[in-house]
């Protein structure tokens, strides 16, 4: 029988697997020594610094040594600077020499930079300027002081201003001085003011008021400018009688008519002051016709400001205007908003003809800040007779009780209006009443509010 063959190949094999495995696990265990050896904690800091010290002491001891330099050189530059300070010091005052230790940088930038102080405002500066403003002796308002509250009692002259111009004048004044109003309480002899300020905890009250008692003993000369209506149509012998009258009479002419220009030149050539009579929208159109180039309800701003600049241009010596008709016209508060607008831009005043109860042109002139003026009483309505006349003129003393300065309007229609209006002027004079030219009355001027 053969011999049966040995398994010699597998035991090769097998120990084989055996010595690799033991030399991975060797290699394991090394490559672990080795980590540690590597992410092992330092040595302790004195034993760093023993080394440091003993690997580099040529370095330490230069950085010593220049440190010791620059020492040396700073200690000799303050000892010179001091031995200046000393031969200087009886010329020099103690904040140049004080200012002369700081950097030149930190003076330049000082000096373009200056520090800005808060400014404190005190709003009765500005409440007082108003009074000032309004001409009123300081004699006469006074003053109250409760808690948080501060009041202004402040009695005005009713023949020198009125209401809306007093408020006026103390809004603008406040609130240039940073009030802010709160509150406005109107009556018809009485308007009270509430302000707070931006600056302090308080309230303001300024309560102002017609007071008849207090300007009683005053006394001033009563004046009566008369503006005559309508010119611009007439001409020849008619248009020669009016120019004729007192030359402090104001001419009201229509633009676009025959004689408008002429009117107006011939006027100017005797200086006498001429306005422009501007046809705006009454209540009954169309039945009742204002003319042409008239001002209508829906008009926007720059339809009024280009046929107003249109009249303008037509009638440059003219200062100002007043409303024909306009019944309607002069109730609409924007209307008469771009009407003020145009006004401002040139430079012109505004009467009111007053030909509505309820016309609000006056105030929103005012309040445009223009000149601005109201017709007190109508000379020739509803006519021309001597019974007209006696009362019209005691309508005109009456108003001279309450207020020296007068505005009446009449009309240039016919030669008998013209022979009226002469015989008024006359009976005027008589009553102690001096005819003024309407810019030159004591109207209800707004002055410059900045």
């Amino acid at each position: 029988m053969p011999k049966a063959k040995k398994k010699t190949p597998v035991r090769v094999r097998r120990s084989k697997k055996k010595s690799s495995l033991g030399l991975y696990l060797l290699a394991g265990v090394a490559a672990v020594f080795a980590l540690w050896f590597l992410i092992r904690e330092p040595l302790p800091p004195e034993t760093n610094n023993k080394s440091y010290a003993n690997e580099e002491p040529t370095v330490a001891a230069k950085h010593k040594d220049k440190k010791q330099t620059k020492k040396k050189h700073a200690n000799k530059k303050i000892a010179s600077k001091k031995q200046n300070h000393k031969k200087h010091a009886d010329k020099k005052p103690e904040s140049s020499a004080t200012a002369s230790h700081k950097p030149a940088k930190q003076a330049k930038k000082s000096k373009a930079e200056p520090v800005v102080q808060p400014v404190v405002v005190d709003l009765e500066v500005y409440i007082k300027g108003a009074i000032d403003k309004l001409g009123i002796n300081k004699t006469f308002y006074r003053r109250r002081k409760k808690a948080d509250t501060i009041t202004y009692s402040v009695p005005i002259d009713r023949s020198s201003m009125d209401l809306i111009y007093a408020n006026m004048i103390f809004k603008g004044e406040l609130e240039r001085g940073g009030g802010k109003l709160i509150k406005g309480i109107e009556g018809t002899a009485k308007q009270s003011l509430i302000f707070s300020s931006s600056h302090d905890r308080n309230k303001y009250i300024i309560d102002i008021y017609y007071d008849k008692k207090l300007y009683a003993e005053k006394k001033n000369p009563r004046t009566i400018a008369i503006v005559v209506d309508d010119f611009g149509a007439i001409g020849g012998d008619l248009l020669d009688g009016f120019l004729a009258v007192d030359k402090n009479v104001c001419f009201a002419i229509f633009p676009d008519e025959k004689n408008s220009v002429l009117t107006m030149e011939r006027a100017t050539a005797m200086r006498r002051e001429t306005i422009i009579h501007v046809p705006m929208e009454p209540i009954g159109y169309p039945k009742i016709n204002p003319g042409k180039n008239a001002i209508f309800m829906q008009y926007d701003e720059g339809t009024i400001d280009k046929l107003l600049n249109h009249f303008i241009k037509q009638l440059p010596d003219c200062k100002g205007i007043n409303n024909h008709m306009g019944s309607l016209a002069t109730t609409d508060e924007d209307l008469m908003r771009s009407v003020m607008t145009t006004l401002k831009k040139h430079n012109m005043f505004f009467l009111d003809s007053r030909t509505s109860n309820v016309s609000v042109a006056y105030s929103i002139a005012q309040k445009a800040h223009l000149k601005a003026y109201r017709n007190d009483i109508f000379l020739d309505s509803p006519n021309i007779s001597t019974a007209n006349l006696n009362a019209k003129l005691a309508q005109i003393i009456d108003l001279s009780a309450t207020r020296n300065n007068v505005i009446a309007i009449t009309h240039c229609h016919s030669k008998e209006k013209l022979q009226y209006l002469k015989t008024f002027i006359s009976r005027l004079k008589a009553a102690g009443f001096t005819v003024v030219p309407l810019s030159q009355i004591g109207h209800y001027n707004v002055p410059e509010l900045l």
